[in-house]
């Protein structure tokens, strides 16, 4: 076969396995770019991924108005925002977003419920100030996709949640520095509304969440790579705190102080059709962009 013929063939076998896979993305994307000195960066590398679908955190100021103005950046003509402004959720896509709702009533910041690319696409933020508030939060989110799932739809529920999940905790017990650095203030709030219980951190936001039959794209992944996992292997999970915070700006630090508090979660039918999940820690530009690393999910169509 000519070399012509062949590199042609080559283009053609990715082009429709792009065409054939949805890429979603999440980024909490610190304080707007830290005060928009890291956008320019965000946005190559945001390119460089060709999200299909983009869920974001912290779009401090942001309005509906700005994101959509922005989003072309990324080549996403279509977005949503929670707010008018302040701690902002937005959501972005190649493809026309319906806003189902926005809910902040009985969230310190709340979430966003779109259709788009076929799917219920819930963007959300929990606040880590305490137990009850957040568990109150859980509770909404799990009520909205378990009536969602029982009306036969495909659920994506993405986001910071700022709480750790219970198949993590073999190598997050291990995190002293990180126990050690939040203990002292979470021992100063009232019982019920500690995380951490005798000095380790427990699970009941997201072991709540869970229940609304949701699969933890990430993990899943994770744990078909590795069966028996070390702490090492453990670690890569982190999408918390990257070495742009000053107290983590040596990787021989960081590694302590690394945890799992932002998610990509689907309804099971639709994990059946994720080919691959992960927290990217991957280019070096990502430790500048943001205090949070990306989370990726990779679809069939």
């Amino acid at each position: 076969m000519p070399v012509k013929t062949i590199l042609l063939a080559t283009l053609l076998a990715f082009t429709v396995s792009g065409a054939e896979r949805l890429t979603v993305l999440n980024y909490n994307v610190f304080n707007s770019h830290r005060g928009g000195r890291s956008y320019a960066d965000c946005v190559k590398w945001v390119n460089s991924v060709k999200p299909d679908i983009a869920g974001w955190q912290e779009l401090v100021g942001w309005n509906e108005a700005k994101l959509k103005k922005f989003a072309v950046d990324w080549k996403h003509p279509h977005a949503a925002a929670l707010k008018g402004g302040g701690y902002n959720i937005g959501l972005t896509s190649k493809t026309p977003i319906e806003v189902v709702a926005r809910q902040t009533r009985g969230f310190w910041h709340g979430y966003l419920h779109c259709r788009t690319a076929g799917l219920d696409v819930i963007v959300c933020h929990l606040w880590p100030g305490g137990v009850r508030q957040q568990m109150g939060e859980a509770n909404q989110l799990h009520a909205l996709v378990t009536k969602l799932h029982k009306e036969g739809r495909e659920v994506i529920l993405m986001g910071d949640f700022n709480a750790h999940a219970a198949s993590d905790k073999a190598w997050l017990d291990r995190q002293q520095p990180l126990l050690d650095r939040r203990g002292p203030g979470d021992a100063k709030k009232r019982p019920e509304d500690r995380f951490i219980v005798e000095g380790k951190y427990t699970f009941p936001i997201m072991n709540r969440i869970f229940e609304a039959s949701l699969r933890d794209l990430v993990r899943d992944e994770f744990d078909k790579k590795h069966p028996k996992p070390t702490y090492e292997q453990g670690l890569t999970l982190g999408s918390f705190p990257s070495r742009v915070l000053g107290h983590v700006n040596k990787p021989e630090v960081q590694r302590g102080f690394l945890e799992r508090i932002d998610f990509i979660l689907t309804t099971p039918g639709l994990a059946k059709r994720c080919v691959s999940a992960k927290v990217i820690r991957e280019p070096a530009v990502l430790e500048t962009i943001s205090d949070h690393y990306p989370v990726i999910a990779i679809f069939k169509k």
